[in-house]
């Protein structure tokens, strides 16, 4: 296009024409996404009790390879997710006079329900999980039993990968 007189001046050339080719490429074929609670009681080395919770946190999550499943053969893909996260709390004892510290490692295993997942899928499918919401400790508090109770949340995303074919359109010049 060339401008004179600033108008515009518009080529003239011949239409392209398009067809359409298929393409077999890896593609994301279906996702979810779920947010897991978690309620664990810390072991105590015997004879200790807690009398207050001075801090918690969650460190060194894992996660495992995910797998992709079938539940009840009802033909609703899942992905089962495993893994394992340590929770850490500080807490005082002997009437608040000492401070210790209490580690456990979780393990967890966990399905997540696939969404509009395409029917179009060929060969071998894979799956990816990744993490969404990092593990936080929402309470942590001494129960009845005086022992060290500990609400953490998580959130994890999670998608199945798949050969599939794609419809393009391709143009081909009229010269």
């Amino acid at each position: 296009m060339a401008e004179v007189d600033g108008t515009l001046e518009q080529e003239n050339t011949a239409p392209a024409t398009a067809s359409f080719r298929e393409i077999i490429t890896k593609a994301i074929c279906g996702t979810g996404k779920r947010h897991f609670k978690y309620t664990e009681v810390l072991a105590l080395p015997v004879g200790r009790t807690p009398s207050s919770i001075l801090g918690s946190s969650v460190t060194r999550l894992k996660l495992t390879e995910p797998l992709v499943t079938e539940i009840a053969g009802d033909g609703k893909k899942n992905v089962r997710v495993s893994g394992t996260f340590d929770i850490n709390v500080w807490y005082a004892h002997n009437s608040d006079q000492t401070t210790d510290v209490a580690k456990e490692t979780v393990k967890f295993t966990e399905v997540i329900p696939i969404a509009d997942i395409s029917e179009n899928i060929l060969g071998q499918i894979d799956a990816r999980a990744v993490l969404v919401k990092a593990p936080q400790c929402h309470k942590t508090v001494i129960n009845n039993s005086n022992q060290i109770q500990v609400d953490v949340e998580l959130g994890i995303y999670a998608e199945i990968v798949g050969e599939t074919k794609v419809s393009v359109q391709v143009y081909q010049d009229m010269e």
